[in-house]
Parts: C-alpha cells; sequence; structure tokens
C-alpha cells in the first residue's frame, strides 16, 4: 500500500473515532465546553431546584390538538380507527351509538375502509388550522388567570408539533405548515406567562399496532414507506400492546426530538407521560442526558426550568409528581401537579358534541389542589381548524372573572399549618385554607350565610376580616376556637368559591 493510501486510511479511520465519539458523548455527558452544572446522573440531576415561579402558580393550560382532531374522536381515535371489535374513545360517551358502532365504524362510513382504502396518515393534509390564531389564545389563557402554558407537543400518533428536522411527520411540513410550538410559545411569552410543553412521543412504537394487525402486508401502518408516522418496520408478533423493548433508533430519535424543542424552544416546563427505564421502553442514558442538557441549557441562558411526569418512572429529586385526573387527599411539603380535562369523560383531545365541564366545578378543583400545595394543569380541546369551542373560551373567561377577584388567595400561597385546635384540610368540609404571610384566607366552596362559622381559626384580636371583592369590613366574635363572622356582604361579590381574608398569628 502506497504512504499516502496509508495516510488517508489512518486519517479515515480516526475520523470515524472521532465522529463516534461525538456522538457517545452526546449521549453521554451533556459537558459542551466542561463547564456545566449537571452531569447525567441520578444523584447529579437530583441537585436541581424547583423554581419559585413554579411553586408559587395555580394554574397551566395545555390542549391536545393535533391530526387526531379532524376525525374528532379524541387522541387515541388513530389507534382505535383500527379496532374493528373495539375503539371507544374516551369521547365515545358523545355520540349517537344507533349510528355508529365505534370508531372504526365511523371512519368505515365517513372515510373508507380503514387501513385499505383509508389511513390515518390521510387526515394529514385535513389538519390545516386555518384559523390558528396564537396571539388570541394566548390573551384568553392570560385572562383565565394561567401562569403558564403550551402545547403537547407530541402525543401518541407521533406527529410532532413543531418545526423538525428530526421528525419526518411535523406540522411545518405537512398539515397546516405551521410551527405550532414555536409560535405557541412566543405568543404565550409575550403575555408575560411561562412557557410549557408536553411530550407523549414514547407511545408511537405501539400506538398502531390494531393497524398492524389487519392491514395487509405493505399497506398502510405496515408499509415501511410511512414509518416516520406508524413507528418502525419491526419483527411484530401481535398484540394491541406489545411488550417488548424499544429498538435503541427509536429511542435515540426520542431523545434528540427532545433535545431538538429544547435547543429551538426552551420551555420553562416540560412535561413527560411515560415510558422510561423502569417500564423497559427508553432507557436511563437518554432520559439522563435530556434532562442534564435540559437544566445545563436553561442555566447559561438564565432560564429557570421544571420537570414533570406523570408515572413513577423518573426520581422525585429532579422532577415533580403529576396526577392524571386525580388529586391527593391532604397537603404535601413539596409541590405537585394535577393536569385535567377542560371537558367531561376525560375528553382530551376535541370531540363531536363535546361538553364543557361546570365553571364551579373546575374552580373548587383548582382551589381544593391549591390548599393542599398543587397545581392544576387544564387541557383545552381546540377544533381542527384552529379555532376552540365556544363553551371552552366561555368558561376560560368565567374562570378569569373568578380569579381576578380570589387569585390572591391561591397565589404563591401555602397550605395553612393549623396548630392543635385547627382544621385539617382533609376535615375541612366545604372550606379550604391557604396561607401567605401574616393572612389566611378560608375559601369556602359552598355560598355561605351569616352567622358564617369557621372552626379552628383565631384571627389577630380586634384585626379587620373581608371578603375578597369586597371592601366591606366584616363584624366577627371569637367563639372558643372558631371565629364567628356575623354578617356576609350582599351582594356576593363572585357567583362559587367566596374567600376570607383573616389576619392570623401562630
Amino acid at each position: 500500500m502506497k504512504t499516502t493510501s496509508v495516510f488517508s486510511y489512518l486519517i479515515g479511520v480516526l475520523l470515524i473515532v472521532a465522529l463516534i465519539g461525538c456522538c457517545n458523548s452526546k449521549i453521554q455527558n451533556d459537558a459542551d465546553d466542561g463547564n456545566v452544572s449537571y452531569e447525567p446522573t441520578w444523584e447529579s440531576l437530583g441537585r436541581h431546584q424547583t423554581p419559585k415561579w413554579y411553586s408559587d402558580a395555580v394554574l397551566g393550560i395545555y390542549f391536545h390538538w393535533g391530526v387526531y382532531s379532524v376525525p374528532a374522536f379524541g387522541c387515541w381515535g388513530g389507534r382505535n380507527m383500527y379496532q374493528p371489535d373495539g375503539g371507544k374513545s374516551e369521547a365515545w360517551a358523545h355520540v349517537d351509538k344507533t349510528k355508529y358502532k365505534n370508531t372504526y365504524d365511523y371512519v368505515k362510513q365517513v372515510y373508507g375502509q380503514p387501513g385499505t382504502e383509508f389511513g390515518y396518515r390521510e387526515f394529514i393534509p385535513m389538519f390545516k388550522a386555518e384559523k390558528w390564531n396564537p396571539d388570541e389564545w394566548a390573551a384568553l389563557f392570560k385572562q383565565s388567570g394561567a401562569d403558564f402554558a403550551g402545547p403537547v407537543a407530541i402525543h401518541h400518533d407521533g406527529f410532532a408539533m413543531w418545526d423538525s428536522g428530526i421528525a419526518e411527520y411535523n406540522s411545518m411540513d405537512m398539515g397546516p405548515h405551521r410551527d405550532v410550538v414555536g409560535e405557541m410559545l412566543e405568543a404565550v411569552r409575550k403575555y408575560d406567562m411561562k412557557t410549557f410543553a408536553s411530550f407523549h412521543g414514547f407511545a408511537q412504537w405501539d400506538f398502531f399496532n390494531p393497524g398492524r394487525i389487519i392491514c395487509p402486508d405493505g399497506v398502510d401502518v405496515n408499509n415501511p414507506k410511512y414509518a416516520g408516522l406508524y413507528g418502525p418496520e419491526r419483527d411484530f408478533k401481535g398484540g394491541m400492546w406489545q411488550q417488548e423493548p424499544f429498538s435503541e433508533s427509536f429511542q435515540k430519535e426520542w431523545h434528540d426530538k427532545c433535545i431538538e424543542v429544547i435547543d429551538k424552544y426552551l420551555p420553562e416546563q416540560i412535561w413527560f407521560e411515560h415510558g422510561f427505564s423502569d417500564k423497559g421502553n427508553i432507557g436511563e442514558k437518554y432520559v439522563k442526558s435530556v434532562l442534564a442538557h435540559y437544566f445545563n441549557t436553561a442555566e447559561k441562558l438564565g432560564k429557570e426550568v421544571v420537570v414533570t411526569r406523570k408515572s413513577d418512572d423518573l426520581p422525585l429529586s429532579c422532577s415533580v409528581l403529576d396526577i392524571e385526573a386525580d388529586q391527593l387527599d391532604e397537603a404535601q411539603p413539596d409541590v405537585w401537579q394535577t393536569d385535567i380535562s377542560l371537558g367531561t369523560n376525560h375528553s382530551w383531545a376535541y370531540s363531536i358534541d363535546a361538553v364543557s365541564r361546570p365553571v364551579n366545578e373546575i374552580i373548587d378543583e383548582i382551589v381544593d389542589r391549591k390548599s393542599m400545595n398543587g397545581i392544576t394543569l387544564l387541557s383545552l380541546a381546540p377544533l381542527a381548524d384552529g379555532t376552540l369551542p365556544p363553551s371552552q373560551v366561555e368558561t376560560l373567561k368565567k374562570m378569569g372573572q373568578w380569579m381576578a377577584v380570589n387569585k390572591e388567595a391561591l397565589y404563591a400561597s401555602k397550605p395553612a399549618p393549623f396548630v392543635a385546635g385547627g382544621v385539617d384540610v382533609a376535615e375541612a368540609g366545604s372550606i379550604r385554607f391557604t396561607m401567605k404571610g401574616n393572612f389566611v384566607y378560608a375559601i369556602e366552596l359552598a355560598e355561605p350565610n351569616a352567622p358564617y362559622v369557621i372552626p379552628g381559626v383565631k384571627p389577630v384580636k380586634d384585626s379587620e376580616i373581608i371578603m375578597l371583592g369586597s371592601i366591606e369590613s366584616l363584624p366577627w366574635h371569637q367563639e372558643g376556637e372558631d371565629v364567628v363572622i356575623e354578617k356576609i356582604p350582599e351582594p356576593l361579590p363572585c357567583d362559587y368559591a367566596w374567600t376570607f381574608k383573616i389576619q392570623y398569628s401562630l
């Protein structure tokens, strides 16, 4: 071999080794310049502190919006449309069962035989978002009293809602041809709220398994040409949820999508549904790499960020507990979060004839959570054209009216730590307590009438008690451990959840 050839060969080998080293260091260690605070280890990541802006927050708003909004059978419609004998989505309670047996039957009658005549991918051009105005949405979120807001960045169907160079199927190159994540977060920041993005894309691996069962070889879900949407081609052995480890390439792509969103948009909260190492899915090295990169990038740019997660597959030392559509029953020392839909029947994405829950029910839940150190993350369900259902708009406006009067009692508050003789939150009946500074806020979820008794509270002697939204000083007296308010403002300053502000000394 000639000297020049040997030299060229050695150079080539060295370049390959260097490239491999770079790739491995990107996964294992995010120390781009060697000067980082967080290494990809649980011990190092556990030093990250939950930011004050998040602990102070009361309400966040996000929205399930994507290709699945077109057929309007909830965000599981893409999976359910391939199930001839099942597939009644979370939206099914609102559908005329005399006309359609299930989601599969609906798609068959309206669009064509699922899997042979019509596939989920064919909904993408129908997702146009032609009426979407992110600035209007952000203004409405702010009006509702939200402290942070943002989109579902990617759901189980694998369609990325950002301008992605990694996800083949994304909202910039297809569908609406808009950078939904980028435009939405820009609008949210304009209205002085913190930003949010959620990731559910791990489930893309087996979300379309029903389609693998019913589609002929090489057709729709089983066509490798569409693997960017339906998930990677593999040796599928059947089963609705195939319990098999994710491929290395799928895990790496999940990692790279997360890194891309962090680098392009840096949302101040990232919410992960689940699918991490304890379930044998996304491996620890990828998860820890994402978290380290997120924390280090935020620190370099002077941003305070938080990770929330739905399942017990991230340590609480570096994340915040989220509970889907449920809540805790007692006050917690650490802040926590509940994600819950605005609609009835836990309908996360837009569904036919969806109904919004009563405003007073939503407000009562927000108050109840905050009295136990919990934050509410409320999910909206936009239409495919980029508009919000009128009932949801009206609900958000009514929430904002209540927040304008009463948010003082919730924002930056903590659960009231009453001493012996006081009332435990779990035993408080229709009263919820928060504390901020030298004040206790007693929030009555049922309409109060005089004389009104608040058990276990001793106000500062000769101090003033008011109801938020009223300037009237309310006469009161002490009876043992209880305070008795002798007069209630007329008319009441709001329609539900009335707040008494009481100067209190522990």
